[in-house]
């Protein structure tokens, strides 16, 4: 019986730079990072206390480029919040930029989001249910 989801890929052209952004910005916890073949690594981080783990990727940056011109910027991830508003306060504090502050969904009665960038381009949303 498959009981959770235990990783998700986001594609990134730096994995240092996305590692630096998921782990300071974000408050994520580096669970792996090792050699992986010749010249590339395994990066994993997940929130703190989380099941699912996120794989940094590294891929060239025309290839990630095809990937949002192909599937849009807003793939690569959601993230639960306890507390969305002092989530985002907290994130903008840090320097991260928030694209769409705390809103009503539009998709899900009763349930809040916002919406969060990388260095990459790469958007995250960010949930209140």
């Amino acid at each position: 019986m498959i009981t959770n989801p235990r990783l998700s890929v986001l594609y990134v052209s730096d994995q240092s730079r996305t590692l630096e952004f998921l782990t300071e910005a974000l408050g994520f916890e580096l669970t792996a990072d090792l050699p992986y073949g010749a010249d590339r690594r395994w990066v994993e981080v997940r929130p703190p206390g989380a099941e699912t783990c996120v794989a940094l990727a590294a891929v060239e940056p025309a290839l990630l480029e095809m990937l949002r011109e192909r599937a849009g910027r807003m793939t690569h991830g959601w993230f639960d919040c306890d507390d969305l508003d002092g989530t985002c306060a907290g994130l903008r504090a840090r320097g991260v930029e928030i694209v769409v502050a705390p809103q009503a969904t539009p998709w899900r009665e009763g349930s809040r989001w916002a919406q969060i960038a990388d260095a990459d381009g790469n958007l995250y949303g960010l949930t209140e249910r």
